[in-house]
Parts: structure tokens; sequence; C-alpha cells
């Protein structure tokens, strides 16, 4: 099991807006508009969890078991952050980059958010915004991508890699203390622009579920932290002591689509 420790908040995140499934748009992107117009987010410096329905997908929901307390699969599969020009800003799995650009990037990718548009291959869809300085997070994204020695990401990718695909005795990266790649990345450049972005669980074993349970019931935290005084951008603007966001969940028992 995961070391992770409890919240002791007795009801979840309230700014967190629930959309159903059966209202939510059949497509990611009309998703995002629709949480821009409902909650506000979805600029630079937000993060987007995505719950995917591939094989690969699947494992990873399963893998993060064991980071909730029921041992249900995770809702989620990949995370990122969005970018200047609305891109997410992650370090995928797959599709697999040009391996000869994997260790001179640190293994961070910018895909497209078209990337992610259909509901039918990525059926769960998050936007949340933490307390942060968007800036200062967009700046550190830069200065991981080239410095390896911050984190590996490239050693992250190998170890999920090879139990994604049940390679010789690959365990489960979770129990071995290496969290997936795109969450130690999204949970990395926070950390450096001093926002603690999942407090119940060592960010070395950060995954989607960690930061999401973060987001819904870690809230209090968030609250404390801030103090009296909310915490100003470097440009004066006050910032959310609490973090704020929209979300869909269309396939809340992990399933996944056939492979061909």
């Amino acid at each position: 099991m995961l070391p992770v420790r409890q919240s002791q908040a007795t009801r979840s995140n309230q700014r967190l807006h629930h959309e159903s499934a059966s209202r939510a748009p059949r497509s990611n992107l009309a998703c995002l508009g629709l949480a821009r117009e409902a909650m506000g987010v979805g600029d630079p410096g937000d993060v987007v969890l995505i719950g995917g329905a591939s094989l690969a997908d699947f494992r990873i929901r399963v893998a993060q078991s064991h980071a909730r307390h029921d041992l249900t699969p995770s809702h989620w599969s990949i995370v990122g952050i969005l970018s200047e020009q609305r891109e997410l800003v992650t370090a995928p799995l797959w599709p697999l980059p040009d391996p000869a650009s994997v260790p001179a990037r640190n293994a961070i990718d910018t895909r497209p958010l078209s990337d992610f548009d259909s509901v039918s291959l990525y059926p769960n869809l998050a936007i949340v915004r933490f307390p942060s300085d968007a800036a200062a997070v967009l700046r550190h994204v830069r200065r991981l991508r080239r410095q390896r020695t911050i984190v590996d990401l490239p050693s992250l990718i190998l170890a999920w890699l090879g139990f994604v695909w049940a390679t010789a005795d690959s365990p489960n990266p979770l129990l071995s203390g290496l969290g997936l790649p795109s969450a130690v990345l999204v949970e990395t450049v926070f950390g450096m622009a001093d926002v603690e972005l999942t407090p119940g669980l060592a960010s070395a074993s950060s995954c989607p579920e960690a930061i999401w349970q973060a987001a819904r019931w870690w809230h209090g935290f968030y609250a404390r932290a801030a103090g009296a005084d909310i915490r100003q951008g470097a440009d004066g603007e006050k910032l959310e002591a609490v973090p704020h966001g929209w979300w869909v969940v269309r396939q809340a028992r992990a399933s996944y689509v056939v492979p061909k």
C-alpha cells in the first residue's frame, strides 16, 4: 500500500463544479469552453486531468487504486499543465516521442488539446486551478525541461512502460516510490513555485489520483496555508486560496477500448 495520509475534511471541495455525463458536450474541447464559462478556468498554468480508455490507460488507472481508500481504479491516467498557447505540457508515455529527443528535453512534451478531444478515447476530464503564480509555474516548466538533475523523468518513463507492457518482473512503480512521469512533472514545477500540490502523499510517488484527491479533499489545507492574507502574484493580482475547477466523468468504472 502507498503511505497516503487522509484529509480530515468532512465534505469535498464545493468549488469544483461536477458536470453530469449526460449534460456534458460530446467533445473535450467543447468541455474546456464550458469549464471557462462555468468556473473561469482554462488559462495558462491550470492543471488538466484526463482519464483515457486505452488498455495502457486502464492499467495506469488500476495502478493508482493504492492511492484510494476503497482500492477502486482512478478516473485519471494523464495530467498536464496548460501552456501560454493553451496546449498541454506533460510527460507522456504515448504516443512515444522520438527517443533522441527524450533526454534533451527531460521527457517533457507539448501536445495540442485536440489530441485529447475524443470522448470515446478520453472520457474523463477535469480542469483545476491551484493557488499559484501561473507565470512562475510555466517558468519552472522551462527550467525543468533543461535540468534533468532536478528530477529524472526519462527513468520514470522506462519504469512505467515496463509496467504497462508487463515486461519481465516489472512491479507497480507507485509501490516502489516511482510516480507517474506526467504527475511528477506537475508536482515538481508547482513545488518549485512554492505550492504543495499533494499534501497527503510523498511527491516522489505522485500520480494523477493524488493530485485530484488534493483538489477535492485538501481545500482546508490550502485555505490555512494562505492565512489571513491571500498570497499575491508577481503582478500584485490576488490568488485564489482554494483550488477550483470543473470536471466530468463519463467512465466511472475503469474499462478499455479493445486494442486492434
